[in-house]
C-alpha cells in the first residue's frame, strides 16, 4: 500500500471521527439547552415552598436516625420483627410458627365454601365444586394439630364434606338460610382454631422480645421506645400485635405504637413513621395539641361551616 493511500485512510478516519465528537458535544448542548428551557422558573414564593419540603426531609430523616441511635424502635411486619436499637439493628425475626398456618389453614375450610356459594351461580362451576371436593377429600389433619384443636379440625372437615356434597348432589342454587345455620354450627371450632393460633404467635413473638433483652440489653419499660407495625388493610379492633405491644409498653405509651397498612417497603415504612412523630411535635409547637396534625389542617370547624353552606341540609 503506498504512503499516499495509506495517509488518505488515516485522515478520512480523522475526519470520521471529529465529525463525531462535534455532533456528541452539539448534541449534548442542545439537550442541556432544552433541559433549561423545561425546567420552570420559581417564583420566590415557590422556592420557599421547595426549601420547605427539603428540610422537613432532612428533618424526618434525623428523627429516624436519632431514634434508632439513642433509643429503641421496633418494626413489625404481619411475620416477622426487627429492632433497632442503639445504632444496632437485629436480624430479622419471625414470629409466625409452622402450627400457625396449619390451624388458620383448616379454619379457612369453611370460609372458603361460604364463599363459594355466596358468588354469583352463573361463575360457579361444577369443574370448581369437584376440584374443592378433591382437597377435602385428600386432605390428612396436620399431625402438629392435637387435642381439643384436633377435635374441631376434625369436626369441620367432616361437616364441610357433608355440606359441599349435599349441596354439590342438589346441582342448584343454596338457600342462604342452610348456608348461614353451616357457618354458624362452625363457630365455635373455628374459635377454638383461631385461638391456638394466636397463642403460638404471641408465645414466639414473647420469645423473641425476651432474645433482645437478653442480647441487646433491651427494656420494654423504656419511655424512649416506639414500635411500628405494618399489617393489612382490615386491620380489625385488638390487632393481636397493637394489643401484644400495648400491654407490654403500659396504657400510658401506646401513643409510642402506631399501625400502617398495607405498606411493607422498609424506606416507606420509616418515613411514615419519623413523619407520624415529628409531625406531633409539630401539633405541640403550633397548637399545643399532638393530634392536630394527624388531621387534615385544611379541615377546621370554619371550613366545614362552609361545606354545610354550600351543601344546606
Amino acid at each position: 500500500m503506498s504512503y499516499k493511500i495509506l495517509f488518505k485512510e488515516v485522515f478520512d478516519k480523522r475526519i470520521l471521527i471529529g465529525s463525531a465528537v462535534v455532533v456528541a458535544v452539539v448534541g449534548a448542548g442542545y439537550m442541556a439547552h432544552r433541559k433549561r428551557q423545561a425546567q420552570p422558573v420559581l417564583t420566590p414564593l415557590k422556592k420557599l415552598n421547595e426549601e420547605f419540603k427539603l428540610q422537613y426531609e432532612k428533618a424526618w430523616k434525623t428523627f429516624w436516625r436519632s431514634e434508632t441511635e439513642k433509643g429503641s424502635v421496633i418494626v413489625g411486619k404481619p411475620s416477622s420483627l426487627t429492632l433497632f436499637h442503639k445504632k444496632n439493628r437485629s436480624p430479622i425475626c419471625k414470629v409466625i410458627p409452622p402450627i400457625y398456618h396449619d390451624l388458620k389453614c383448616v379454619a379457612h375450610i369453611p370460609l372458603v365454601i361460604r364463599i363459594l356459594f355466596n358468588n354469583d351461580s352463573s361463575t360457579l362451576t361444577n369443574d370448581t365444586l369437584e376440584q374443592f371436593w378433591q382437597y377435602l377429600n385428600d386432605l390428612q389433619i396436620p399431625e402438629s394439630i392435637q387435642s381439643k384443636e384436633k377435635v374441631s379440625a376434625d369436626r369441620i372437615l367432616s361437616e364441610s364434606k357433608k355440606f359441599l356434597r349435599k349441596e354439590m348432589d342438589k346441582r342448584g342454587s343454596v338457600d342462604p338460610v342452610i348456608l348461614t345455620n353451616f357457618c354458624r354450627s362452625l363457630t365455635n371450632d373455628l374459635s377454638i382454631l383461631l385461638d391456638a393460633a394466636a397463642i403460638a404467635q404471641l408465645n414466639q413473638m414473647h420469645e423473641v422480645i425476651k432474645g433482645w433483652m437478653s442480647e441487646y440489653k433491651f427494656d420494654p419499660q423504656d419511655p424512649s421506645v416506639k414500635v411500628l407495625l405494618a399489617g393489612p388493610r382490615a386491620a380489625r379492633e385488638n390487632c393481636i400485635q397493637t394489643t401484644y405491644f400495648e400491654r407490654l409498653l403500659g396504657d400510658e405509651r401506646k401513643r409510642n405504637i402506631i399501625y400502617i397498612e398495607e405498606l411493607y417497603e422498609e424506606e416507606k415504612i420509616k418515613s411514615i413513621f419519623a413523619r407520624w412523630f415529628l409531625d406531633e411535635e409539630l401539633s405541640v409547637s403550633f397548637y399545643n395539641d399532638k393530634d392536630r396534625m394527624h388531621r387534615d389542617l385544611l379541615t377546621s370547624e370554619y371550613v366545614k361551616q362552609q361545606i354545610d353552606q354550600l351543601i344546606p341540609s
